[in-house]
């Protein structure tokens, strides 16, 4: 998956260069979860995870009405994204449940949950080329490994 994002390219390259200066058992594998920012006419917009595999979105915190707040995306009943609006301090939050292939909706309190958290379509418009949840284990850089949990 292409990822054209600075941050992205930053993570690559911290990888490659410890890759290159230690043994087998100390690499480190690029199994990072792609990652974006940007302010767009004054508002805060931040992403993890993969977006475009969803069928399913459902907020989770905060307001579409004050524009301020997070959206979860979700593929065949794990969360696959989320996406923030002025409301960026959770995505690593969400960023852990993805790692975790955490089932979506979340099922989960949070400080500003809306009344109702009903999934609506995604209505995603390409169709992902592969269905897998992967899910990342080990705590230090040197442990990380992406698991095949489900494929299809």
């Amino acid at each position: 998956m292409a990822m054209e994002h600075w941050g992205n390219a930053v993570d690559q390259a911290e990888i490659a260069a410890h890759n290159m200066i230690s043994a087998g058992p100390d690499l480190w594998p690029h199994v990072a979860l792609p990652v974006f920012w940007s302010t767009q006419f004054g508002v805060e917009i931040k992403s993890i995870g993969v977006p475009t595999y969803a069928d399913e979105v459902v907020i989770t915190q905060g307001s579409t009405a004050q524009r301020r707040f997070v959206a979860v995306y979700g593929r065949q009943g794990r969360i696959t994204a989320a996406v923030s609006f002025d409301h960026g301090m959770w995505l690593e939050f969400y960023g852990r449940l993805i790692e975790q292939a955490a089932p979506f909706p979340p099922r989960l309190r949070t400080v500003d949950q809306p009344a109702t958290r009903q999934p609506v379509p995604a209505e995603v418009r390409s169709e992902p080329s592969a269905h897998a949840t992967v899910v990342l284990t080990g705590h230090r850089p040197s442990q990380r490994r992406a698991v095949l949990v489900h494929g299809g």
